[in-house]
């Protein structure tokens, strides 16, 4: 089973994106910057989280949870390129 997580850029092409993915069967995280985001896919079963991307420690520990609940993580959607931005 793939565990894909997706980076949440508050728009509703992102927000269909994580349905997408739930329906194929996939576990699908979901990490926002902010609860509004977040809570614009909680009705998609998805394992929500919010931290601030710009900070390394918090997509760490993100990354470190999803893999402790899911395992080896397969697939990371970025939209809107937030951890590229955060890496340049």
């Amino acid at each position: 089973m793939q565990n894909i997580v997706v980076v949440l850029d508050g728009t509703a092409d992102t927000a269909d994106l994580v349905g997408e993915l739930v329906a194929t069967g996939a576990h699908v995280t979901a990490i926002g910057q902010n609860f509004r985001h977040v809570v614009s896919v909680m009705n998609h079963g998805v394992y929500p989280l919010i931290a601030d991307l710009t900070d390394p420690e918090q997509w760490a520990t993100a990354v470190a949870r999803v893999e402790s609940k899911f395992g080896t993580i397969t697939r990371v959607y970025d939209p809107a390129g937030r951890l590229a931005a955060r890496a340049a």
